[in-house]
């Protein structure tokens, strides 16, 4: 199996390299010696796309053995990077498979044995490069970690101004008796619950997020009106750099320019989060480089 090393035996310099191509066919893994319960399960739908290429990163930091899982489109690598943090999430790497298809682009998969943490850390909690950064984040397990955050950030699409993250999540909410923390019929000082008319399931939702409170972003007020049209729920995170918890979401808006998206969708709901992405690419003007992808 072919593993790329991202850093430690590798120079600093030489990180994007690493981090952005996986493209050479030498370089790509075969599908069927990739352990991977999520690549398994998808088997022949990979085997059957000869321009897919898996290959896997290592990026060992502050005592934690690190894997990042990376399939790339090669006929289209300029389409968006879906992030992918929480192993456990079978519904959101299938979603992330089929938008490298359709659209282009990367998945990028954090390898924690189909778990949500990866040895006692939540991968969406590790997001800080510096100490001051990290000092709010009670759950980030040791502190900061800018080697994770760059070996992530540089897989990003530098010519999209939004940053897009699939997560699925449990039923409802412990307000209405169900069991998840995120829903789009929920309320709270950070999260403001946006369920659109006919939007369906409260679990199923577009995740956004700013510094500013909803009523003051124009553009994610632009983007729930249009996305409220089609039926699609929405979420808006508020964040405060003193309330900062190293999450992607935090992160991405404390720190670059770019607009964050996150589909959430309840475990199992693939269809629906497959419907949502279709709907905020059409947003976004993503083009479709597989028009036999439905």
């Amino acid at each position: 199996m072919i593993i790329k090393p991202l850093f430690g035996t590798i120079l600093a310099a030489a990180l994007t390299v690493f981090a952005t191509s996986a493209t050479a066919k030498s370089d790509c893994l075969d599908v069927g010696g990739v352990a991977d319960a999520d690549v398994q399960r998808n088997a022949p739908i990979i085997a059957s796309q000869s321009n897919l290429c898996i290959s896997i990163v290592q990026s060992p930091e502050n005592g934690l053995p690190w894997q990042f899982l990376v399939i790339e489109n090669t006929k289209r690598k300029k389409g968006p990077t879906v992030f992918l943090l929480h192993d456990n999430e079978q519904a959101a790497f299938d979603t992330g498979l089929y938008s490298v298809m359709k659209y282009g682009g990367q998945l990028i998969a954090i390898e924690a044995g189909e778990n949500r943490e990866f040895k006692s850390q939540d991968p969406n909690r590790n997001f800080a490069e510096t100490a001051n950064a990290a000092a709010p984040c009670r759950d980030m397990r040791t502190k900061p970690a800018p080697a994770f955050t760059k070996a992530l950030m540089d897989y990003r699409n530098r010519r999209d101004d939004f940053i897009l993250t699939l997560h699925n999540n449990a039923n409802g909410h412990s307000g209405n008796g169900g069991s998840g923390a995120i829903s789009a019929a929920r309320e709270s000082a950070v999260m403001k619950g946006l369920p659109a008319p006919n939007g369906g399931d409260e679990d199923d939702a577009v995740l956004m997020a700013g510094t500013v409170p909803f009523e003051q972003n124009n553009k994610a007020r632009d983007m729930t009106a249009n996305l409220h049209k089609q039926g699609v729920n929405v979420i808006y995170e508020h964040v405060r750099p003193e309330k900062n918890d190293c999450s992607f979401s935090n992160y991405i808006v404390l720190n670059t320019d770019r607009q964050y998206f996150n589909i959430e969708a309840q475990h199992g709901h693939a269809e629906s989060q497959k419907r949502m992405l279709n709907l905020l690419m059409s947003q976004l003007k993503v083009r479709v480089v597989d028009k036999t992808m439905k």
